[in-house]
């Protein structure tokens, strides 16, 4: 945590110079990962390094969970990385850890903590973490005792409006930052929920998807009708920033690191290895669509799959190898199988958006946007800009102080379409009969990555004692 301080208050050092001469800030928007484990203890200092939600150590508490029946309970479906299950983890292995800590934060809030010297957090942090009522947007000791995990209701921080001033920089920070002392900082909001405000989706028509760590996908819709759908395919429902609205989600586990994966691990590295590379993509682009019959599942995180479908002992997998691939095919079938697993996540969404809008990384790769385009069945569009959730934190910041008179008002003023790709007909129908394959092959591994599992839990614990 305090590493992760160091690098936000070198990288606003940075931003401060180099805009020197070109205007003045009038407030600070703030966003961040989710989820997670964030612990202070009662000097407001770090009780350890902070736990990211990607870790896999709490598999078998959601699955306890699942097979309670209570994962849902929030209106969001708990997942293996929210400081709930972490919580539960340091209860049952390390009770000294919640002892210590007299605050569970998110990294947003303790970047704000760090700014403004105060504690808060909002609607959409605590939502997605599965802490609040998702349709109250208030704290329930009610949902908490289904959990066991009444204790830290009173280790959460106080919860403000995301678009709420919550303090000024503080005459420590603005020597760490070079920031004025005394610029307002906005309460802010989770990364998914600021993307969506950056990449302008206002109504269900348009749909955001963040290709990044997780390829999360997301549908802004004004009620809270599908706070109570059923069955182990239902999407989350998580608070947006403002009160009136709400997010309709599926979150993958992995979206990026498959490509990052496979091109750091298993590609040559006397090549330039990215997909930025030109050479690279005219190579993927010869391959034809569909990969030559090879399926790539990206399951590829620790804590299995959440979205659609929970399963934590889900696994990466290749499907369909021949002597006659190249490693492009493989690369390819890497891309595709993200494609998939976002068609699967819109397959199983109660509203059918007619375009989405892409953000993250992997909105920068022409080439695989248009693969998303083919695979969905749906326009992509992609915005200006580079960092989409902090596009949406200063849109916040601004309507936070009235320089835009609403959040509405900030989008259409600042959010411009850039590209915008259309499905290619023979295309989108190899993908839909792909899809078909993906999803029967999904179902012929269920029990088998349960047994996988076992398999690795047996014997790399005799390896560990041999």
């Amino acid at each position: 945590m305090v590493v992760s301080w160091r690098e936000v208050s070198a990288t606003i050092r940075d931003t401060v110079k180099s805009i020197e001469g070109k205007g003045e800030i009038k407030a600070i928007g703030v966003t961040g990962q989710g989820d997670g484990f964030w612990p202070l203890d009662k000097n407001f200092k770090p009780v350890q390094d902070a736990l990211l939600w990607i870790d896999g150590r709490t598999c078998s508490i959601i699955s306890r969970w699942d097979e309670m029946g209570i994962i849902g309970n929030s209106g969001r479906v708990v997942f293996s990385g929210s400081p709930l299950a972490y919580a539960t983890w340091y209860a049952e292995n390390k009770p000294e850890v919640l002892e210590k800590t007299q605050y569970i934060l998110f990294c947003k809030d303790w970047i704000k903590y760090c700014l403004t010297g105060e504690i808060v957090t909002d609607p959409t942090d605590l939502s997605d973490a599965s802490l609040i009522d998702v349709q109250k947007r208030a704290f329930s000791r009610a949902l908490l005792k289904d959990f066991d995990m009444e204790e830290i209701l009173e280790k959460l921080p106080p919860m403000k409006k995301s678009t709420e001033i919550i303090g000024y920089i503080t005459e420590a920070a603005s020597r760490q930052t070079g920031l004025n002392k005394g610029i307002p900082v906005v309460n802010g909001m989770i990364d998914i929920a600021a993307s969506v405000i950056g990449a302008g989706v206002i109504d269900p028509s348009v749909a955001c998807t963040i290709v990044g760590t997780t390829l999360f996908n997301e549908i802004v819709i004004d009620n809270s009708h599908f706070r109570d759908l059923k069955g182990s395919n239902r999407p989350s429902l998580i608070c947006h920033g403002t009160e009136n609205r709400w997010l309709l989600a599926f979150g993958t586990m992995t979206g990026t690191p498959n490509i990052d994966w496979f091109l750091s691990k298993l590609f040559d590295q006397s090549c330039n290895s990215s997909l930025a590379d030109k050479e690279l993509v005219q190579e993927l682009e010869r391959i034809p669509a569909g990969s030559d019959g090879i399926f790539y599942h990206p399951y590829l995180g620790e804590g299995g799959e959440r979205a659609p479908f929970f399963k934590p002992t889900a696994a990466a997998q290749f499907t369909g190898l021949k002597s006659r691939h190249s490693k492009y095919h493989l690369i390819r079938a890497v891309c595709e199988g993200v494609a998939y697993s976002m068609k699967d996540c819109y397959a199983n969404f109660p509203i059918d958006p007619k375009m989405i809008r892409i953000a993250g990384g992997g909105s920068k790769c022409d080439f695989w946007c248009q693969i998303f385009a083919n695979c969905v069945g749906k326009p992509i569009q992609v915005t200006y800009g580079d960092e989409i959730g902090a596009k949406g934190a200063a849109i916040t910041a601004a309507a936070s102080i009235g320089y835009f008179n609403s959040l509405e008002e900030g989008m259409a003023s600042m959010v411009r379409v850039a590209k915008s790709f259309d499905p290619h007909p023979m295309e989108k129908q190899i993908y839909s009969d792909g899809y078909r394959l993906y999803q029967k092959i999904v179902r012929s591994m269920w029990d088998i990555w349960d047994e996988n599992k076992n398999f690795i839990q047996k014997y790399s614990k005799n390896k560990e004692t041999t």
